[in-house]
């Protein structure tokens, strides 16, 4: 299930579903120096990233995966195998665009693939000195309002952020698809808000290198290292209360530093030509987007049992900052969500259509699992 062909003359490419993220930047890039928007882990499969969004560093610039998506080979639920589109079932393409595995198994994605970019920058704003409580909620709100001020798509912008001796700990990375010039440009709103003097580095590469850069080495040759983990997310479509992020910036000051987890937070800039499509164009819903918040605690070295303490530090996380969250990210699957919670946070105004299409295509629940789409009532 690893086969990519790429049209030379149209970019269209068809990928089954068993290659990962790495095995299809890599194959993009030696047929035609090709790409897609799509997220930073190699390992990551391309049937479900794709299925329930698919962002990453070049989705500000080109969209989600699914948005590149023009066709899909299918099995359904009868064990028929088809092939859909905008002009061939509509209805289930709509719905595959968003939540795929409640419908049906999809073997192969067809991709409207572009002309990877010349010259890219990769960039990295950091501090040198340790953040204080006052600068972090400064600098975290200033991200908010940099973030809703709708930058230029080329830019992209993320935050990994943790607690280390006692203190928060930021940095800002991400990439620009264009020139040093324009990156200074689009990038000095931000920084001039910014306390603490950090510190701005700059790396021009070409797209496959600068990608490399971000992602590590694409081959996926290799076991993965195995991870015990839990995860969640939030997405806000405009910006919290200064109050909320001091009540999450102290949360992490009180309780983050002896949690027995390796746990981070990574807070993704969304926007741009993301938020350009209508939220029903697909069955994707959270096109308004200004940041998309991800918490993440793991075991030490990946091993042993993710204790019951763990979640409920990594839920306070999420809690804190955002008691009643109005979205999250379909991808950052969170089974600790109840069904009325993960219906409206991961699909939101989109829900009732798709029980409508799941009961039409698979009417016996085939395709079942804790957070798959219900049959319509």
């Amino acid at each position: 299930m690893k086969s990519l062909t790429v049209d030379s003359k149209t970019g269209k490419a068809v990928s089954q579903t068993g290659n990962l993220l790495g095995d299809l930047a890599q194959g993009l890039w030696d047929n035609g120096k090709r790409a897609l928007p799509h997220g930073t882990c190699p390992y990551v499969g391309t049937g479900g990233h794709a299925s329930y969004g698919g962002f990453g560093l070049f989705s500000r610039e080109a969209g989600l995966l699914l948005d590149r998506i023009t066709a899909a080979e299918v099995v359904i639920a009868n064990g028929t195998v088809l092939t859909v589109s905008n002009t061939t079932h509509p209805d289930l393409f709509w719905a595959l665009r968003g939540a795929a595995p409640s419908f049906g198994i999809v073997t192969a994605w067809t991709f409207a693939t572009l002309a990877a970019p010349k010259t890219l920058i990769n960039y990295t704003l950091a501090w040198s000195k340790k953040i204080s409580r006052s600068q972090a909620i400064q600098i975290l709100n200033a991200y908010q309002t940099f973030a809703a001020s709708k930058p230029r798509n080329e830019l992209s912008m993320l935050c990994p952020l943790g607690v280390d001796d006692g203190a928060i700990d930021l940095t800002f990375t991400g990439t620009y698809y264009g020139s040093l010039t324009d990156f200074k440009a689009a990038i000095k709103p931000f920084q001039s808000k910014l306390p603490g003097s950090p510190k701005l580095t700059t790396k021009t590469f070409n797209w496959y290198d600068g990608l490399v850069d971000v992602t590590g080495p694409l081959s996926t040759k290799k076991p993965e290292p195995y991870d015990t983990f839990f995860a969640k997310s939030v997405v806000i479509s405009k910006p919290l209360a200064s109050s909320a992020v001091e009540n999450w910036v102290d949360y992490m000051l009180q309780k983050g530093g002896d949690t027995g987890l390796w746990w981070w937070v990574e807070i993704d800039m969304y926007g741009g030509a993301v938020a350009q499509v209508p939220e029903n164009t697909t069955a994707y819903a959270h096109r308004n987007n200004i940041l998309n918040f991800q918490f993440y605690g793991g075991t030490p070295n990946g091993k042993g049992k993710f204790p019951s303490s763990g979640i409920s530090f990594i839920n306070g996380l999420a809690s804190s900052l955002a008691p009643k969250p109005s979205g999250a990210y379909p991808n950052y699957i969170d089974p600790t969500l109840t069904a009325d919670q993960w219906h409206t946070l991961y699909f939101a105004g989109n829900y009732g259509r798709l029980t409508k299409i799941k009961k039409a295509w698979d009417p016996r629940n085939v395709f079942s699992f804790p957070q798959s789409i219900p049959l319509a009532k």
